[in-house]
């Protein structure tokens, strides 16, 4: 990983601002950023060790984008200290932050993959196909060696990108709590278009 664990971390939480689960977890939008960008540092942090962070760049001229995945085709090991972390990023937002992963948890597949957990692109670069892009050379490496993908879509809108590179449905979207917005469980075959 070229950018630092921080500076991605900080991208993603950034990214994923206004994304619905994040809002719905955090109201106060700098209180949110601190808490998500928190949480994603222990993420980014674990898979550069377990699984691997992709970044995007423009010729140099900062970070744009990272996808960040956690190879499930063996056993990971847990996140050290990962409960004692989580509640120091998050505060206050500790137990929304932990029923989230209880439940993502709960939906996970089973089945050898890897799972994509985070893409995200600033906000001044979307649409000029950066996440696209490193999905792409991600899928290429997975497709090299038959390994499908999984993923959590956190809107209709990200579903139908994912879907234009191979995903599809598995599963019905779930809710995260009571009334909580709904993420879209994603599969990709190895070698799918």
């Amino acid at each position: 990983m070229s950018a630092s664990t921080a500076h991605v971390a900080g991208l993603l939480g950034e990214a994923f601002l206004d994304v619905p689960t994040a809002v719905w977890l955090v109201e106060d939008p700098a209180e949110r950023l601190a808490a998500v960008a928190g949480q994603f540092a222990i993420l980014v942090e674990h898979a550069a060790a377990h699984g691997g962070v992709l970044t995007a760049e423009r010729d140099g001229a900062g970070l744009d984008g990272a996808l960040v995945w956690f190879d499930r085709t063996k056993e990971e090991p847990p996140i050290p200290d990962y409960e004692e972390r989580l509640r120091e990023a998050c505060g206050k937002h500790y137990e929304g932050f932990a029923e989230l992963d209880r439940i993502m948890d709960e939906h996970h597949p089973a089945e050898p993959h890897n799972y994509v957990a985070l893409v995200g692109v600033r906000a001044d670069a979307r649409g000029r196909g950066f996440a696209s892009d490193l999905l792409r050379r991600h899928h290429e490496r997975l497709d090299a060696t038959g390994t499908p993908a999984y993923l959590e879509a956190v809107s209709l809108q990200t579903a139908r990108l994912y879907a234009s590179l191979g995903y599809r449905p598995h599963g019905e979207p779930f809710r995260i709590g009571e009334g909580g917005p709904p993420l879209h469980p994603m599969w990709r075959p190895a070698g799918a278009a």
